[in-house]
């Protein structure tokens, strides 16, 4: 009972916000890269993307995927002269707030462009 019960609440934290829109592409990163090249405008400010990004991979990708995608980016920054910083989690967090709380992109967007 122990092992179905874990085995559905891994499977549910693959499931993206949005199941009515056919995901981006199939493998995680290929659906991270889609969401923000597709979805995150490039001339948007470092605070908004990171909302947007993080928003809106969980809402196309999955929660989980979301995770993987903010701390990703923080982690290569340390390697590739990006600039690592809290701030930038903290506008991922509001970004997957945004997402569980509208059940629409204009939804996402319209709250981390409040927030940004």
């Amino acid at each position: 009972m122990r092992c179905a019960a874990l085995a559905l609440l891994v499977l549910s934290a693959c499931t993206p916000l949005d199941r009515e829109t056919p995901r981006p592409a199939r493998s995680s990163l290929g659906c991270m890269q889609a969401v923000v090249r597709e979805q995150v405008p490039a001339e948007a400010n470092d605070k908004l993307k990171h909302c947007l990004a993080t928003g809106l991979i969980a809402r196309h990708c999955s929660v989980t995927e979301a995770h993987i995608a903010e701390w990703g980016k923080e982690f290569t920054d340390v390697f590739d002269g990006g600039d690592p910083s809290a701030d930038d989690i903290r506008a991922d967090r509001v970004g997957l707030r945004c997402a569980q709380q509208n059940s629409a992109d204009a939804g996402v967007r319209a709250c981390c462009a409040a927030a940004y």
